[in-house]
Formats: C-alpha cells, structure tokens, sequence
C-alpha cells in the first residue's frame, strides 16, 4: 500500500539508451572494431553537452561528440583500437547535462604481436595432440578414448638476433604478459597482387585450409607488417572486415595467426656479444582455434579407411615385435613363462615425406577423422605377403602361393588376415583370408573369402599384407624444411583382437 506504481513508461520515456552499454571482447587484435549505438527518449531534441574518455590510450571512438541530438533517432560509435597489448579498461561517459552521465565501458586484453621472422636454419615444428585414453585388458585388448574435441596445437621457433634487435626482442619477452598474436610461418602463402592502403581484400596465388578457417592474418615483407581481420574467404580472394592501411608488394607472405601463450620457459644463447638465439614454444590458445574441416575422401575396406600415404623409403622402416607373456620370477626356482595370447603385436616406425602442404593437409585430415589415435584403420606392411606359384584360371576361391609361412595361418594371429593384390595398372584388389594349407610340392594353398578372376602373375606388381591398426601415439608432430617441404615420423600398432573383416 501507498507504494507508486511503476509503468514501462517509467523507464522508457525521458532517458538516454546505450546499446550495448557493455561489451567485454575477451582477447582482441590490433585493429579490432566495436560498435555501439546512442539513442534518447526525451520529447524534444537533447543537447550533448560533453564527452568524458577514460582509458582512452591507443583507443580511438568515431562518432558525435556534442550537440543537439533528434529524438528517438539512433548515432553510431564506433571504438577502434590501435594500442600494442596489455589490458584494454576503456569508459566513454556521455554528459547531457542532466547532472548524471551515462556511461559506455569496453574491456578486453589485447593480443602481443610477434611479427619478428623465424630462422629456417633451425626447423620450425608444428605439433598436434588429441588426449586419448588408452584403457588395455590383461590381454592385450584394448580401449581408446579421444578426451578432446579440439587438439592441442603448439609451435616451436627459433629466432635470430643482432644487437640492433636483440634488446628490444628481450625486452618484449620479458615484460609482456597474456596473450601473444604469433603467426603460422610453415603455413604461408604468396601474394598475387600487391596490397595498398584501402584495398578491402587480397588476393593470394594459393590459398590453403588453414588460411580459409582463419580470423587474423599477417602480412609481412621485410620490417613491415600488418594484421587485417578476415570477413570472408572465396577461392583465392579474401575479403577483409577493415580497409588495408600499409603498401606491400608481391614479395610480402600472407600467414594465417593464432592467438597463444608463451610456454612457461624459453631459452636464449648468446652466440656472439652482438648475435642471440631465442628457442620459443607457443600453445595455442584452443578456445579461439577454428580448425579446418576434414576432407574425407579416404578409400574404405569394412567400413574402414585404407591408409593411402606411402613411407619415405630412404629412411629405414623399422617393425617391433612385442609379445603377450607372463613372467613369474619366484625368489626360488624355476622362472615360469607362458603366453597371454598367440602371436605378436607389430609395431611400425614410419617416416613420411611432403613435398606439399596439400600433401600434409591430407595428412592431417586423416589424424582428425581417426580422432587422433582412437579410430581404426588398414595399413599396408613394409614387406610383401607372398608370390602366386601360379596364374589364376576363371572365378576361384584357392589361390596357389610360393612358399611363404602363411601354413601357419590358423596358429597365430600376427600374420595379416587381409592381402592387397597391386596390379601394374592401378588396380588394388583387397582379398580376405581364410585359411592356409602347405601342399607336399613346398608351395601353399591359400583359401580366401572372395571370389578372384581369371588374373596372370605377369599382371601383378606386389601382394602387400594389410593389418589392422591404429596409431600408437596421438601426438603428430611435423617438422618442416621450408614452407612446402614437411616430415612427420610416426609408430603404427597393429591390432590382433579386433574383428578385420565385418560383412558391410
């Protein structure tokens, strides 16, 4: 009782509307761009007396600053920020001279730009790291679970310094906190077309998937940089939200940029008084990572994708055979061993080679659709399976080999259930086996699960065993020799427990 009621009206009518009133960015560029609007409800026009800026350093806001404003009609701001890093805590208070202001706050942490070039003499790496649980029985059989949605990225560089630079690079990395901008030098790209002031895209000669998920790119030629925000991307052409405010020619390198942090220790080596080295590891900041969508084109065998890539075959290939035994070793007596399970687990070490960062995309899109190293796949081995003692006349089921151990088929379950038959003209034909069967002339017979026709051994080119398998880590890491050129070495485990071949 005897309380006044209150109305929309109340609120509405005779008062001044900022919308937003706040906004909090969270981790911005140099560069950035916010907009708000400004608006009041008083009947007849109202005279901005004033505009009061806190916080204001590196900070620019576009838009009336005083007099007579039209009623319920909307003004534009527009706050642009140019300052290097640290923490923006910015305040506009507008002043109506109805004794109260009223106030637009902005709060954000900028981004430290690392524009500085890397030193190719010491190669760059690129590592990507899903965390995977492995959950393994007492036999062998295991579990695997990819814990992380978005791996985890991180770079590792190696800068040099002379002395005109040296300072002012230690300097930067001792006193900069949060945040840093850091560029992906393996992943650059050529500009096409010169850039000037005003150009509201770019055009680059190719364009890979890293750059087209980006937010923030890098322009760079020489001591000159710049930072320009993404709108759109369409084939080689992108389109910037902010107009370009430097000149760079077709020399400059277009590199996609990840927001990161410094790892918590870094190293620096004083070659000569005047020269230094810096060794610096970045992680990426995950929460702002928009990576690339996987192109899945991967030839499939029972639902399955084959692994397509081939090792570089002028590094050794190296197999580990681990086996599944129980050792009780009693202070006194004999030492009993016995087998957990039949055969061995295959462990391959393989070394690929790209000549292009399409090659490593691919690559890599394949890492994401395994979810690291939690899916299945087939993997052809190092050596060959066996030779045909025999041509191949009309629709069979047996197949008659030279003398290869695969009698010992049924025994143990290291050998390769399924067998990819390479023929000269590109032609792969994927055979499951069933069982094998010595013959008293020393060949083999060996019985597979699909018919074969009419095929000459002249046709053949190799007949490689192809496992079951899964990576044995999940970290991928790629080391790069130039900006095209990448390797990756990486453990392959075959799988003995799992069903190879599924009718799809």
């Amino acid at each position: 009782m005897n309380q006044i009621a209150r109305s929309f009206g109340t609120y509405f009518f005779d008062n001044v509307f900022l919308t937003p009133a706040e906004i909090d960015a969270g981790v911005v560029v140099p560069g950035a761009e916010f907009s708000f609007e400004l608006w009041h409800s008083f009947i007849s026009p109202k005279q901005l007396t004033g505009l009061t800026q806190t916080g204001a350093f590196g900070i620019e806001l576009h838009g009336v600053t005083s007099g007579s404003l039209a009623s319920f009609e909307s003004f534009d701001y527009k706050v642009s920020l140019s300052q290097a890093g640290g923490e923006v805590d910015y305040t506009a208070s507008f002043d109506f001279g109805t004794g109260s202001a009223y106030r637009f706050n902005l709060t954000a942490s900028m981004a430290l730009v690392m524009p500085e070039r890397i030193d190719w003499s010491t190669q760059p790496e690129m590592s990507i790291q899903y965390l995977t649980e492995v959950i393994e029985a007492f036999d062998g059989t295991e579990q695997r679970i990819a814990l992380r949605d978005i791996p985890r990225y991180s770079l590792s560089y190696m800068y040099s310094m002379t002395d005109e630079q040296q300072y002012r690079f230690d300097n930067k990395l001792s006193t900069s906190t949060g945040s840093m901008i850091v560029p992906l030098w393996p992943l650059q790209c050529q500009l096409s077309r010169a850039v000037q002031p005003g150009d509201t895209s770019v055009i680059l000669e190719a364009i890979n998937a890293h750059v087209r998920t980006s937010d923030t790119l890098l322009i760079s030629e020489g001591d000159e940089c710049e930072v320009v925000s993404i709108e759109s991307v369409a084939g080689t052409v992108v389109t910037l939200k902010h107009l370009a405010k430097k000149t760079f020619s077709t020399n400059a390198v277009v590199l996609p940029a990840r927001i990161a942090y410094p790892a918590d220790e870094s190293n620096s080596t004083s070659i000569l008084r005047g020269f230094d080295q810096h060794s610096i590891t970045y992680d990426l900041d995950e929460t702002q990572i928009r990576k690339p969508v996987p192109v899945d084109d991967f030839e499939r065998l029972n639902s399955r994708p084959v692994f397509p890539f081939r090792p570089d075959r002028s590094k050794d290939v190296t197999t580990q055979y681990n086996r599944r035994r129980e050792i009780l070793d009693p202070l006194i007596g004999a030492r009993s061993i016995y087998d957990r399970a039949r055969g061995t687990v295959k462990i391959l070490g393989q070394t690929f080679i790209f000549f292009s960062e399409q090659e490593r995309q691919r690559f890599e899109d394949f890492a994401e659709l395994m979810t690291g190293a939690q899916g299945e796949f087939y993997i052809e081995g190092p050596g060959q399976a066996f030779e045909l003692s025999e041509d191949l006349y009309g629709p069979t089921y047996k197949v008659k080999i030279k003398s290869s151990g695969y009698s010992n088929f049924t025994n143990s379950r290291s050998l390769a259930p399924i067998v990819a038959i390479k023929l000269y003209n590109g032609t792969t034909i994927y055979r499951t086996i069933l069982n094998a069967t010595g013959n008293p002339d020393g060949t083999e017979t060996i019985t597979v699960k699909e018919t074969t026709a009419a095929l000459k051994q002249t046709d053949i080119e190799t007949i490689v065993p192809l496992y079951l398998a899964r990576f044995d880590s999940d970290e991928f890491r790629y080391i790069f020799d130039t900006s095209e050129v990448s390797t990756i070495t990486k453990n392959i485990r075959q799988l003995l427990y799992a069903d190879a071949a599924i009718d799809t």
